[in-house]
Order: structure tokens, then sequence, then C-alpha cells
């Protein structure tokens, strides 16, 4: 029964671990799409990983090949999510491309516009230039609860004061029956016993309450990111046509 116990308890520590290694296979696996410009699955492997273990690194890695693969839009988000959690360094090497991002949509929004002009300027004065269509909104994050690093964290931590608690009880037993023992190898074993299970009841219910501080303090952080994520994808944009009779403005948005 003990064994049994402690052994449940000791899976679940260490499934956390599963998750991270699970995370490198998804990024090695991403990187060779990468280096042969498959772009689609490249940031399906990478989007893969950074939902087992969110890293920095990833989230540039996903940026980088949101930006090669022509969405600068959503690279822009990404950048901007990475440079919460960035060095210095990093931060400035993120905004650099973030600019350079901006700047490719507005070449590209301008010849947009020039390809339309003409085609506005042989309609009548009084017809109006279409709006321009809303920007995509992104996915929405998803919630703290489904986080599968924040489970495992709980998970363990629940288990690991339920083992502790069990073993602490089971330890006290022992230490109360042993002045009752009939002879004087069984009082020794029973002391014995009970300052074993003790031990490591102690040990286990101190692991399971740093991994449930652990699993607070994960929940607490993806909810952070996403509250900071959905300010960020809301997408304006402005434009003005010229006509014969003044001028068309068109707005579009999405939150």
């Amino acid at each position: 029964m003990k064994r049994t116990i402690i052994a449940t308890a000791f899976l679940l520590a260490t499934s956390a671990t599963a998750f991270a290694d699970d995370s490198a296979d998804h990024i090695m696996r991403g990187t060779r799409y990468y280096n042969i410009q498959e772009w689609t699955s490249a940031l399906r492997e990478y989007k893969d990983a950074y939902a087992l273990d969110p890293r920095p690194d990833t989230l540039w890695a996903i940026a980088q090949t949101q930006r090669l693969s022509g969405d600068c839009r959503g690279a822009i988000l990404t950048y901007k999510a990475y440079v919460r959690g960035a060095s210095n360094t990093g931060a400035n090497a993120a905004m650099e491309w973030i600019r350079s991002c901006e700047a490719d949509l507005d070449a590209q929004r301008r010849a947009a516009d020039a390809t339309v002009a003409p085609a506005t300027q042989a309609r009548p004065a009084a017809t109006a230039a279409p709006a321009a269509p809303p920007a995509r909104s992104p996915a929405r994050a998803r919630s703290w609860r489904f986080d599968p690093l924040g489970d495992v964290l709980l998970i363990a931590g629940v288990g690991g004061l339920a083992t502790g608690a069990t073993l602490v009880a089971m330890a006290t037993v022992d230490l109360h029956r042993a002045p009752s023992s009939p002879t004087a190898g069984d009082y020794a074993r029973a002391i014995h016993s009970g300052r074993r299970d003790r031990l490591i009841g102690a040990v286990s219910g101190g692991a399971g309450a740093l991994c449930l501080g652990a699993a607070i303090w994960r929940f607490a952080s993806v909810a952070s990111s996403n509250r900071n994520r959905e300010r960020e994808t809301a997408a304006q944009a402005l434009g003005v046509t010229l006509t014969r009779g003044g001028a068309v403005a068109s707005y579009a948005a999405s939150f």
C-alpha cells in the first residue's frame, strides 16, 4: 500500500518533465521544417511546443516563421508577446523586426491603394469607395484552466500533499502503538517504521506544497499573459480615397 502511494506520487511529479521533453521534440521537428522553408509545418510544430512549454525562445521562432511565410500581422503580435519576457537585447531585436513588418504592411497598403485608384476615378463622384475589410481576428488564447503544465503541477501537488498526510498519519499510529509492542524487537521495528514513514511523509508533503504553489503561479502567469494578448488583438485600419467631389474615408476595426 505504502509503495503504491509513493510510486503514484513519483509518477505525478515526473510527468511535468515529460511535457518539457515533448516540447523539445516539437522544436526539433519545427527547426527541420524551418530549414527547408516548409513554413506551415514549422509553424505548427513551434506552436505545439509553446503550448506544452511556453518559453520566450519558442515565441521568437514562431514570429520569425510567421514573418518569413508572409504573415506580417501575426508576426507583429507574436514579436510583441516575445518582448514582454525577453532580455533587453532580445527586445531590441524584436522591435527592429516589428518596424520592418510595419513598413512592409504600409508598402502593401500603398500598392493596393495605387491599384484601386484608377478604377475609383472612373466611377461617378457619388459612388463611395468600398470600406476596407476588417482585419482577421487572431485565435483566442487557451484558457488558463486548460494549461497542460499547470494541470500537471496541480495534480502533483494534490497527490504529494495527500501522500504526505497519509504517511504521517500512519507513522503517528505506529509510534503511538510502539510502547504496547510485546517484544523489544517489535518495539524497535515499530519506532523505526514510524520515523521512516513520518520522514517520507514530510518530504512528500513538502514537494506537494511546492508543486501546488508552482501550479498557482503558473495559472496566474497564463491568465495575465492572456489578458495582455487580448489587449493587443485590436487591429484598426483607416484610409482616405480621393473622389471627384471630395474624399471618402473608410474605417475598419476588429476586436
